[in-house]
């Protein structure tokens, strides 16, 4: 079982607009709306890979029984601490091009009381699950610390975390050891105070770890936080593709071209991928290429979790890929 932590859920709504006007009048069409927030979106991806996915958290009011309510739709087995304070609603506004707006909540209040019963029920569910994903943002009310916390918790249990959240949350857990962290570019400049020139990767794989900004800068980086204790990073680099650093090898992925309707969860799919392909021990340069094929999928429906198995098959046969050895 892998345990699918989401403590900042959300109800996700998507509408298309074809261009946003600001102070106008803006007329869209109404696309879908469905349970969210990071962890939520991994554990379907999970689900649709054949993964046996159990999602916890917290939820409050009437998003958050909207969000069980789903879940149990699906056939998802839950177990959520219940709060007071209302679950966040998030706004997505797609454009003719697949561009996406989003307009984020802050997300519901956690108590103290809430934050202790919630740790004893992790501290339980922890010792079935065979993996844990710890994705999204934190609630207000939970310490930036949060995740580094759980992150010990499994690590006593032997149960491998996969982490994939950003700014001090992201900073306080990777001195803990996750198993694995899945940031996107930016997000690991900002972890690192680096910035990184990626554009080589569009004159080929060669060009690019030959680079300065690779060789003497992205590399370190990574060596750094692998001797952190974290077996595996991956970061996406969006139309470019993906990065995935374990053991003394670097492997970078392409991403195929599709038309693009929808990048929302295109990460959240990435994570869920790489999560289905280690569980099936398959070789670290075939993770890639498969994660880097199923977000390719992604970005070409609208919603999270109805990724084409046959586009995700052709696709995977397209990607390219390189690897480069460490000292």
């Amino acid at each position: 079982m892998i345990l699918c932590v989401s403590l900042n859920p959300a109800v996700d709504k998507m509408l298309k607009i074809n261009n946003i006007n600001i102070g106008k009048v803006n007329r869209a069409s109404l696309e879908s709306v469905h349970a969210g927030g990071k962890a939520v979106n991994v554990a379907f991806d999970l689900r649709l890979q054949g993964e046996d996915a159990f999602v916890t958290g917290f939820v409050g009011g009437r998003c958050g029984r909207m969000i069980v309510e789903e879940l149990k739709e699906r056939n998802m087995p839950n177990r959520f601490i219940m709060l007071s304070s209302e679950t966040r609603r998030n706004m997505n506004y797609i454009d003719s091009l697949g561009n996406v707006t989003e307009i984020l909540e802050g997300g519901h209040m956690v108590d103290a009381r809430s934050e202790e019963e919630f740790l004893h029920l992790y501290m339980n569910l922890v010792k079935k699950a065979d993996m844990v994903v710890l994705s999204g943002s934190l609630p207000i009310g939970l310490s930036d610390a949060f995740y580094a916390t759980l992150t010990d918790i499994a690590n006593r249990e032997g149960v491998p975390a996969c982490l994939d959240t950003s700014g001090a949350a992201l900073t306080q857990a990777i001195s803990h050891s996750p198993f694995l962290i899945k940031p996107n570019l930016s997000e690991l400049e900002n972890l690192t105070n680096h910035k990184y020139d990626i554009t080589s990767l569009d004159e080929g794989f060669e060009n690019f770890f030959e680079s300065a900004s690779f060789k003497n800068v992205m590399l370190s980086d990574l060596k750094d936080l692998q001797g952190m204790g974290i077996a595996i990073i991956c970061v996406t680099f969006g139309k470019r593709g993906l990065l995935l650093y374990a053991k003394n090898e670097v492997i970078v992925c392409d991403a195929p071209k599709v038309q693009v309707v929808n990048t929302v969860g295109s990460g959240d799919c990435v994570l869920a991928a790489l999560i289905h392909s280690l569980m099936k021990q398959v070789p670290l340069h075939e993770c890639a290429r498969y994660a880097s094929a199923v977000s390719s999928a992604h970005v070409n429906t609208l919603n999270v979790g109805d990724i084409d198995p046959a586009l995700v098959a052709e696709l995977t046969k397209k990607v390219k890929y390189a690897s480069f050895i460490t000292d």
